[in-house]
């Protein structure tokens, strides 16, 4: 089972910020799951809201700032006084930094109005080759579906939350069409829906755990990975099988 820090450790540190990855990293997670919108100048970025103001001191949507006005914006001080003057990264900064060290689970944020996102992130993923392992995904099937059309080498993850606990047939064939991972609101899992999914041959992520309890309890419900804000929750093994 693989551990995956939410924005990275997130719970600890500014979400999306190098700070929280870096902490991710030294936690031992094996991924970093980060959020990633087109500035005005077509620079992808690493922010979860379509807005600056919850998690800088700026204001205003992201698409309509260039690379340039969002680095000089502070998003580490609404989070505590020690991570004043963090900057919003660049996923290509962020590939650069762990592409060798910490997998990348990577969501596409803001479909339809990030237009053209999912050819600008799988191009410049095509040039980290070499990386441990990426995974791309989405809320929004359109944009994976599209995603998995233009570059099919490359992983890609459904973040659904299901009613009742259950995926219906035509949901299944569809997330069997275009992804390998089914990533499900942890609330919404149970073990029958967990059977269901990997018998499609897709493995299961549960987001986003928040407690020590819930951790240990998904663990023992034959998850593949667990998206948590605090990637000390989940034992680590010595080994691991391959993602």
């Amino acid at each position: 089972m693989y551990t995956i820090a939410h924005r990275g450790a997130s719970g600890y540190a500014p979400e999306n910020t190098f700070a929280a990855f870096d902490l991710a990293a030294e936690l031992k997670s094996d991924m970093i799951e980060l959020d990633v919108q087109l500035t005005k100048d077509r620079h992808i970025v690493v922010i979860h809201d379509d807005r600056v103001d919850r998690t800088t001191n700026g204001t205003g949507y992201v698409k309509d700032y260039t690379l340039k006005e969002l680095q000089t914006l502070d998003a580490g001080s609404w989070f505590g006084p020690a991570f004043q003057g963090e900057k919003i990264p660049t996923l290509e900064a962020v590939l650069k930094r762990y592409h060798q060290k910490v997998g990348l689970l990577i969501e596409l944020k803001g479909p339809p109005s990030q237009v053209g996102l999912e050819k600008e992130v799988g191009k410049l993923l095509s040039t980290f080759s070499f990386s441990i392992y990426n995974i791309v995904q989405s809320f929004n099937i359109r944009s994976i579906q599209t995603f998995r059309d233009l570059y099919p080498s490359i992983p890609t993850a459904v973040i659904a939350r299901p009613s009742f606990g259950r995926l219906t047939r035509n949901q299944l064939n569809v997330y069997q069409s275009c992804a390998d991972y089914a990533n499900i609101k942890y609330t919404r899992l149970n073990r029958l829906l967990i059977s269901s999914v990997h018998k499609r041959g897709l493995k299961v992520f549960a987001w986003t755990i928040r407690d020590q309890k819930t951790a240990d309890k998904l663990q023992s419900m034959a998850v593949d990975g667990i998206v948590t804000d605090y990637p000390d929750f989940t034992l680590k093994d010595d080994k691991h099988e391959t993602i």
